[in-house]
């Protein structure tokens, strides 16, 4: 158990703090390397995201424990093949410029930086204490936590490919405008989260 906690540390270090560092020292630690990882990020980011809209959707009914669990399975939907889709979509512009394909190291580090959509229930909680509730917070939150994994995946471009910071947030955010319009994957998922966000008024 000692060992696996210190294994988490170093990963969310790698991916949070010290991404030049990632596709060096990954392999280097089990749980990191394992699919175990991906899937305990996934998993809990994708009911802390569930929890979180239902949080912004009183009032509470009977439907918003059902659309709490459609949420988190859309949400896991989601976790597992958006990173997939995103780094396919950054890998290919980055070969445009002549680098070496690092893509399994790419979609290990997009997968492993879901786990900051575990900081949104919390974020939730405080709009939510302020008032401030309800579809257009939850999509206004949603929208901003892309946004900020997109900086984190750009940061990862960055370092996994020797890349300088404006190439690294250009192909980044080309990715996610690319990946964000993939229609069975997005317009699933934005039809479940509006139904959550709305779930209170059934």
């Amino acid at each position: 158990m000692r060992d696996f906690f210190f294994d988490l540390v170093d990963v969310l270090e790698l991916v949070f703090l010290d991404p030049l560092r990632y596709s060096e020292e990954i392999q280097e630690i089990p749980f990191a390397a394992s699919p175990v990882s991906s899937w305990m990020f996934s998993i809990l980011s994708a009911l802390s995201l569930s929890v979180g809209m239902s949080i912004l959707s009183a009032p509470y009914t009977i439907s918003t424990l059902s659309f709490l669990f459609f949420g988190f399975i859309a949400n896991l939907f989601l976790f597992r093949f958006f990173p997939f889709f995103y780094s396919l979509v950054a890998d290919y512009y980055v070969q445009k410029k002549g680098r070496t394909p690092k893509l399994l190291f790419l979609i290990l580090f997009a997968r492993h930086a879901v786990v900051l959509f575990l900081l949104f229930a919390p974020v939730c909680i405080v709009f939510h204490a302020l008032g401030l509730s309800g579809l257009g917070s939850g999509l206004f939150l949603l929208l901003s936590f892309i946004l900020l994994y997109s900086l984190v995946v750009s940061r990862g471009l960055k370092s996994i490919y020797e890349l300088r910071n404006r190439d690294s947030l250009r192909f980044s955010f080309y990715a996610l405008g690319l990946t964000i319009i993939f229609p069975f994957l997005m317009n699933l998922y934005t039809a479940t989260s509006i139904l959550q966000s709305i779930s209170g008024g059934f």
